[in-house]
């Protein structure tokens, strides 16, 4: 890294320390209150900042128009959906993410929420809360052994996803437009090249695709049609992924068994929510790839890699290279 310290801001609540520590080391940190659009303009220009560090802020193309000095976006996290990424080239700003520090971590996430729907964990844990204590007959629970898991998106979380399953002895499906068999074949896992022949077949589906205008709403009404009714649908991607009024649907009319659900359509939903009444239904709020430890991991990645493009350096996360 060069002598040269470099302005950048933090937006409230910020990275983990490690990284806030190495940014401050190497450059000059601002923070900024909150991620409001005109917050961030103004903090940017009134302290000529060249790099941001966003988790969930919406950087939008009025930020890119408005900001000359702003040379790097450096996002907390994989996904990039809350950044408009072609405004960002047009200014020929580097947008990096941090793919390789969470995967491990969500991929776990997922493997949870697959045994707590198979034992029917929130339903048995509400019985011994109410006093019912749940009959043998009343708790329908059942095994991952023999059960066949669709993963939907075999990048590296569905991969980690992968090797976790088969160590409860799952049968491995997948569903990815750019995975070819042979990949797949490598890791124990049959690619099935359409998709609703995929899910027709699956106990469990797990989502781990981004958003993006192929994927939003790519699990809908035809889908949850031909799913098991004793399937459980496990999201862990992104909340538009689904369509949320025909997963809605779905569960009110025995389609599916039930879901675990780590993302929303709207985040955090609405108190009317009817999946916020079903018991069928689990929720983590949006934190699959937030262990301390994997924020750890990410903080330190992204801190140093935007240190390292503003620099001038090709670093392995530059997402938009121009």
């Amino acid at each position: 890294m060069s002598n040269m310290k470099h302005n950048i801001l933090l937006v409230e609540p910020t990275i983990k320390p490690n990284g806030v520590a190495l940014l401050k080391e190497h450059g000059c940190v601002t923070m900024a209150p909150d991620g409001e659009a005109q917050t961030l303009i103004r903090y940017i220009n009134e302290n000529k900042c060249e790099a941001i560090c966003t988790r969930v802020e919406q950087i939008t193309a009025e930020i890119f128009d408005a900001c000359p000095t702003l040379k790097v976006v450096g996002q907390h996290g994989i996904g990039l959906d809350n950044i408009d990424i072609p405004a960002a080239t047009a200014h020929k700003v580097r947008v990096l993410n941090v793919p390789d520090s969470s995967h491990i971590t969500v991929a776990e996430h997922a493997m949870t929420f697959i045994l707590a729907c198979s034992r029917s964990l929130k339903i048995n844990d509400d019985s011994v809360r109410d006093g019912t204590w749940a009959t043998k007959d009343q708790r329908s629970t059942h095994d991952v052994m023999g059960k066949t898991l669709l993963i939907v998106g075999l990048g590296r979380i569905g991969r980690a996803l992968a090797v976790r399953a088969k160590a409860f002895d799952m049968k491995v499906t997948a569903y990815d437009a750019y995975v070819s068999p042979e990949s797949g074949a490598q890791i124990g896992v049959e690619m099935i090249p359409d998709l609703n022949e995929a899910l027709a077949q699956a106990d469990f589906i797990s989502l781990h695709t981004p958003l993006t205008p192929q994927t939003r709403g790519m699990i809908s009404t035809q889908q949850f049609q031909v799913m098991k009714p004793s399937a459980y649908l496990i999201n862990m991607g992104r909340g538009p992924v689904v369509d949320e009024a025909a997963l809605i649907h779905a569960l009110q009319e025995g389609q599916i068994a039930g879901a675990g659900l780590d993302v929303l359509e709207q985040e955090p939903p609405q108190p009317d929510n009817p999946l916020l009444t079903m018991n069928n239904v689990m929720f983590t709020p949006h934190i699959g790839g937030n262990t301390i430890e994997a924020s750890m991991r990410c903080s330190q990645i992204l801190a140093s890699t935007v240190l390292e493009a503003l620099d001038g350096k090709d670093t392995y996360n530059w997402v938009n290279k121009f």
